[in-house]
C-alpha cells in the first residue's frame, strides 16, 4: 500500500510517541509484538530502524539483525548541471521524525525526513519517508521519496545499507543456532534476498520486492563487527556505478529524475515485504504469491557447449519476452507448460563461451536477468587443466630448493609466480608447503586415474621425488615424526629453522596442520590406483610403494600433530586434534585406503586405520552438537567430510565402546556405549541442511547457483573449492540416500558444474579463453569470482568482477568435481525424464545415452525402480556411441573405450541396485562372467583393441 503524503501528515499530527531532532520523548526502543503476528520486533526510536526482529515461536530464539538492521537510505542527487549529493538518513538526525500509530499496541511505525537537514551528509530538497508495517503474517517496509523543489532532481542512488546477525563466534551452538547466513539474488525485477541459520532449519526470513520495485546493484563494507559487514542493496545505482569504471557490472545502472514539486511525477514509491518460510520450496511460493519469478533450471547455470540447458519459469504474470545476448550463438525454444500451474518449460543451447545473459521480460514492463557462463566439453576441461598444471606450473631447476614445485600461474602477467618471485601473492601461497600449491600435484594424479598420460605422471613423479620426499615430507627413517609434513610459508625455512622441537608448534615443529597431510595422502592413494591399473606408466615406486607411502601419512595425520603442543603464537593453543575433530578436505578417501590395504593383504595397517577413522565417526556422530566448522570456526570445507561419515555410518556396523580414547586437551573420555543406524541418519539429515544452507539453491546465476557461501554471505569470494566438493555431497545424498532424489540431483549437479566457470580456456577462435584470452593462459584457472564491480578481496590484490587472476586452491574443487562427474538419468517433477551430463533419447520402452560427463566412467539410473549405479575403475564409455538401457528385462549395452589401448588388461564394472537373479556379461558377444548377484564387482578380461563392446543382460 502506498503511504499517501496526506496519510502521513494525519499520523504524524496524532502520534502519541516521537522522536524528534534526536530528542526522544519516551522509550528509545520499541517493542512491536502484536499477539497475531509471528514478527516480533524492536524499533530503535532514536535511529529510526529496526534492530531487532525474531520469529516469535522459533525455538532458537535467533536475532535475525545485528547494529543497525534495516531501515537506512543512502541517496544521491543533482539538479541539472550539478555534481551529486549525498543525501543519507543516518546522517540526519537533526530532521528525523519517529512515529507510531499506537504506543499501546503498535502494528506500524512511521519515520520522516521532510525539511533540510543541517548535517553536511543529510537529506535536503527532497523529503524522505518510510514506513514499517505488520499486516498478519507480513511485515511491510515502504520508501517514499518526494521533490521538494521547484526543479526537477535525479537521483543516481538509492541504497539500502543492512546489517544481519553474521557475527559468527567460535562456539559452535551459538554460530549455527543464533546466527543467519544472507542470500542475496540481484537480478532486476524479481530480486529477493532470503536469511536463514547455517544449521538450515526455519523459519528462514525473506525480504521480497513488489513486482515494481527492483534490485541493480551491491556493494559490500567490510569491517564492521558482523563479519560480512554492510551489505548495501541499491534499487537506483547510476551514481556509484557509473563512477567506478574499474571492473564491469552486467546490468544497467539506473537513475529516477523527480518532477518539480507538485507536479505528476514529483515522488516515487518502492516496497518489500518481509515473510517467514519453513523451507526453500516454501520461499519459492512466496516468490510466486508476490508476484515474482520462480526459477528451475537444470543441469545448472555454468553449462558446457554439448549440453542442453532445460529452464522453468512459474510465475502469475504473462511472460512477454525472453531475449539472448547473442542470438546467432543461441537457441531457445519453448517446450511445454510444466507440472505447476503457471510453469512454462524452455530449452536452451549455448555455442559461445563465456557469459551469456538471457533477460526475462514479464508483466507490465518488468526485466528479470538471468546469467549463464558458457564453458567448452567438460572432458576438454578436466585434460585441459591437468595439461595445463604440467606444463607451465611446474618448477624444475636442480639449483633450487624448490625444485619440482607446483606453483601458481599468474594470467594477468602470463608467468608463473615462485618463492622469489611472489607478484605480491603471500610467501604460503607459493611456498608449496599450503593448500594452494598442495593440490596440484594432487589434481594431475587423480586425473590420471581416470585419463592416464606419461608426461602427466612424469611430472607428479618428480615433484614426489625432488619436492616433497625428504624436503616437504619427512621419510620413514626421520625421528621424531616419521612421515610428518611442514607447514607454511614453506618447506625449508622450517627445515632449516634455529627453533626445535618442543617450541609450541614453530619452527621445525611446524608439521601441525592437519589439513596438509590430506592432500598428500590422496596424492598417493591415486598413484597407487595409477600403478595398480597401469603399471608400465610409473617408475618412481610400484604400487605397493605408493599405497605404503599413502599408509605411513594417514598414520602420521593421526598421530605427528596430536603429539604437538600449540604455543601462545596461535589462535588454536594446545595438542592439535584436528585430525579428529574438523572436517578436512579429502580425508573422505580414507576408507577406500582401508579397504586396499585389506585387499593388498596388510590386514593389521587397515586395522589401526579403521580404528582411528571411527574415532573420529563416532566423535562427529556422538560428541559434537555442529562439527561443521573446519580451520575456520565458520566454514564450508567440513560438509565433504561429514558426509562420508554419516555414509560410513550408515553402511558399517559399529560397535558400542567404553573409553575409547580420552581428550589430551580436556581430559575427557569418549564413551558410545550404544550405537544405531538411526543416529547416522539423523546426522546425515542435519549436515547436508548445513551444507545446502550455505550453498546457493535459489539465486540463478552462474556464480552462486551451486557456489559455497562464508562468512560475507555471497557478495565475496564465489565459486571456491568447497563448490565441487560440497557439491560431491548433495549429489551422493540425492543418489543413494535421499527421498527425493530428482530436487537434490538439481542442486548436486548445479554444484558439480558451477566451479567449471573458473577455468580460462578456449578454442584458437574463441582466443583460447574467455577471462584471460590467449593461448599462453589456456587451462589456467581462477582461484574463486568475486562478484563485486571491483573489490580487494582477502587475497590483498585489487580485481574488477571476476575470476581471480591466480589459480590457488581451486583444483581442491576441481579434485571434488573428479569424484562427482557421472551421468545421472531422473524423471524430474518438472522437467520430466533428463539426463545430467549426457544427451538422451528413447528407443521404444528403452533409453539411448551419450554421456558427456567429464569422465564417462559412472552412470546412475534413476528413471524406475530399483536404482541402478554402474561404474568402471579404468576405460570409459564411448563419447560417440550410445548406452543402450533396458529396464525389463534388465538389458545394457554400451561400447567402451580403452584408455590404454595396445594393452590387455582386467575391469571392473561395479553394478549396484539390480534385482537378484542370473546375469550374464559378454565382451564382444563373447560371455565373460555370470553371477547370480550383481551387488558387486564384475572383473571381466579385456583385450587390446582401442574399443570393445560390453552387454549385461538379465538371463533366465
Amino acid at each position: 500500500m502506498r503511504l499517501s503524503r496526506r496519510r502521513f501528515l494525519l499520523l504524524s499530527a496524532v502520534a502519541a510517541v516521537s522522536c524528534t531532532g534526536g530528542q526522544l520523548m519516551h522509550s528509545e526502543r520499541l517493542v512491536m509484538q502484536p499477539m497475531d503476528s509471528s514478527f516480533r520486533l524492536h524499533f530503535n526510536m532514536r535511529n529510526g530502524v529496526l534492530a531487532s526482529l525474531k520469529r516469535a515461536d522459533d525455538v532458537f530464539a535467533t536475532d535475525f539483525l545485528f547494529g543497525h538492521g534495516l531501515g537506512r537510505v543512502e541517496m544521491r542527487l543533482r539538479a541539472a548541471g550539478e555534481p551529486w549529493t549525498q543525501a543519507n538518513t543516518a546522517e540526519s538526525n537533526d530532521v528525523r521524525v519517529v512515529e507510531v500509530d499506537d504506543p499501546t499496541q503498535p502494528r506500524e511505525v512511521f519515520v520522516s525526513y521532510i525539511r533540510d537537514s543541517e548535517e553536511a551528509k543529510g537529506i535536503r530538497r527532497v523529503s524522505l519517508r518510510e514506513r514499517f508495517s505488520l499486516e498478519g503474517e507480513s511485515l511491510n517496509w515502504e520508501i517514499d521519496v518526494a521533490n521538494r523543489t521547484d526543479q526537477p532532481l535525479e537521483i543516481g542512488d538509492l541504497g539500502l545499507p543492512m546489517l544481519f546477525n553474521t557475527s559468527y563466534v567460535r562456539d559452535s551452538l551459538t554460530t549455527y543456532q543464533e546466527r543467519v547466513i544472507r542470500h542475496s539474488y540481484v537480478a532486476g525485477h524479481g530480486s529477493f534476498i532470503t536469511i536463514l541459520r547455517p544449521n538450515g532449519i526455519g523459519p528462514f526470513l525473506v525480504i521480497a520486492p513488489h513486482p515494481d520495485t527492483k534490485l541493480e546493484f551491491f556493494t559490500r563494507q567490510p569491517g564492521i563487527d558482523a563479519w560480512e559487514g554492510v551489505y548495501t542493496a541499491y534499487i537506483h545505482s547510476h551514481a556509484t556505478g557509473g563512477e567506478e569504471t574499474r571492473g564491469t557490472w552486467r546490468q544497467p545502472h539506473t537513475s529516477v529524475t523527480l518532477g518539480p514539486a507538485g507536479s505528476a511525477a514529483d515522488s516515487v514509491h518502492y516496497a518489500f515485504r518481509l515473510q517467514w518460510a519453513a523451507d526453500y520450496d516454501a520461499v519459492r511460493n512466496i516468490l510466486y504469491d508476490e508476484n515474482l519469478l520462480d526459477i528451475h533450471v537444470v543441469p545448472g547455470m555454468t553449462v558446457p557447449t554439448d549440453l542442453t540447458v532445460r529452464l522453468a519459469l512459474r510465475t502469475r504474470q504473462p511472460i512477454t519476452g525472453i531475449e539472448v545476448e547473442y542470438p546467432q550463438a543461441t537457441v531457445v525454444e519453448s517446450i511445454s507448460k510444466g507440472s505447476l500451474p503457471d510453469t512454462q518449460v524452455y530449452t536452451l543451447r549455448f555455442t559461445r563461451l563465456g557469459e551469456n545473459r538471457v533477460t526475462i521480460a514479464f508483466g507490465e514492463g518488468l526485466t528479470h536477468y538471468l546469467e549463464f557462463f558458457v564453458t567448452e566439453p567438460l572432458e576438454t576441461l578436466v585434460k585441459k587443466r591437468a595439461a595445463f598444471i604440467a606444463a607451465k606450473q611446474q618448477i624444475r631447476d636442480r639449483a633450487k630448493w624448490y625444485d619440482g614445485l607446483f606453483s601458481l600461474w599468474d594470467m594477468r602477467e602470463q608467468v608463473l609466480r615462485s618463492p622469489e618471485n611472489t607478484g605480491g601473492l603471500h610467501p604460503y601461497m607459493v611456498g608449496g608447503s599450503d593448500d594452494p600449491t598442495l593440490c596440484k600435484a594432487t589434481y594431475i594424479a587423480a586425473k590420471n586415474v581416470h585419463f592416464p598420460e606419461q608426461s602427466e605422471i612424469d611430472a607428479v613423479e618428480y615433484y614426489l621425488e625432488r619436492f616433497v620426499w625428504g624436503g616437504l615430507q619427512r621419510t620413514d627413517g626421520e625421528s621424531p615424526h616419521p612421515y610428518g609434513i611442514y607447514g607454511s610459508d614453506n618447506w625449508y625455512s622450517n627445515r632449516n629453522s634455529p627453533v626445535g622441537l618442543n617450541s609450541g608448534g614453530n619452527g621445525q615443529e611446524r608439521m601441525w596442520r592437519t589439513f596438509d597431510y590430506t592432500h598428500i595422502i590422496l596424492l598417493y592413494f591415486s598413484m597407487y590406483r595409477i600403478a595398480a591399473q597401469y603399471p608400465s606408466l610409473v617408475r618412481y615406486m610400484d604400487r605397493q610403494g605408493y599405497l605404503e607411502r599413502a599408509f605411513g601419512t594417514a598414520r602420521a595425520f593421526f598421530t605427528v600433530p596430536y603429539n604437538i603442543l600449540m604455543g601462545s603464537s596461535w589462535d588454536f593453543r594446545g595438542w592439535c586434534d584436528w585430525a579428529y575433530k574438523q572436517g578436512n578436505f579429502h580425508e573422505l578417501i580414507l576408507p577406500s585406503l582401508i579397504d586396499a590395504l585389506d585387499r593388498e593383504g596388510r590386514p593389521d595397517e587397515a586395522k589401526w586405520l579403521r580404528a582411528e577413522w571411527e574415532k573420529k565417526v563416532k566423535y562427529f556422530v556422538y560428541d559434537h552438537d555442529y562439527p561443521f566448522g573446519s580451520e575456520m570456526f565458520f566454514d564450508t570445507t567440513a560438509f565433504e567430510s561429514t558426509h562420508m561419515i554419516a555414509s560410513y555410518g550408515r553402511e558399517n556396523q559399529l560397535e558400542p565402546d567404553a573409553n575409547l580414547w580420552q581428550d589430551k586437551n580436556s581430559g575427557v573420555w569418549y564413551s558410545h556405549p550404544e550405537i544405531h543406524e538411526q543416529d547416522f541418519v539423523e546426522f546425515m539429515e542435519k549436515q547436508i541442511a548445513a551444507n545446502i544452507a550455505a550453498r546457493g539453491w535459489l539465486e540463478t546465476n552462474y556464480y552462486q547457483l551451486g557456489s559455497d557461501i562464508r562468512q560475507h554471505g555471497n557478495s565475496n569470494y564465489q565459486l571456491s573449492y568447497m563448490t565441487q566438493m560440497g557439491g560431491w555431497a548433495v549429489l551422493d545424498y540425492a543418489l543413494h540416500y535421499s527421498r527425493d532424489p530428482a530436487v537434490y540431483a538439481r542442486l548436486g549437479y548445479a554444484s558439480y558444474l558451477a566451479s567449471w566457470a573458473l577455468i580460462n580456456s578456449g578454442p584458437p577462435d574463441a582466443n583460447y579463453g574467455y577471462w584471460f584470452p590467449g593461448s599462453a593462459n589456456d587451462g589456467a584457472a581462477g582461484w574463486a569470482f568475486e562478484p563485486g564491480k571491483y573489490v580487494t578481496p582477502w587475497s590483498g590484490i585489487a580485481q574488477g568482477r571476476g575470476i581471480w587472476p591466480y589459480d590457488g586452491e581451486i583444483d581442491n574443487g576441481f579434485l571434488g568435481a573428479l569424484r562427482t562427474a557421472a551421468t545421472v538419468v531422473v524423471t524430474d517433477p518438472i522437467f520430466g525424464l533428463f539426463a545430467y551430463g549426457a544427451d538422451l533419447t528413447r528407443d521404444g520402452s528403452a533409453l539411448r545415452i551419450t554421456p558427456k560427463d567429464g569422465l564417462r566412467q559412472r552412470l546412475h539410473l534413476l528413471d524406475g525402480t530399483p536404482h541402478l549405479h554402474i561404474a568402471l575403475n579404468r576405460d570409459g564409455f564411448s563419447s560417440t556411441n550410445a548406452i543402450f538401457f533396458q529396464r525389463d528385462p534388465l538389458r545394457l549395452q554400451f561400447d567402451l573405450e580403452n584408455r590404454t589401448p595396445g594393452h590387455a588388461h582386467r575391469l571392473n564394472l561395479e553394478v549396484e541396485g539390480p534385482p537378484a537373479g542370473g546375469y550374464a556379461v559378454r565382451v564382444d558377444g563373447e560371455i565373460r562372467a555370470e553371477v547370480t548377484h550383481l551387488d558387486r564387482a564384475v572383473e571381466i578380461e579385456v583385450g587390446p583393441e582401442p574399443v570393445y563392446s560390453v552387454t549385461l543382460e538379465r538371463v533366465p
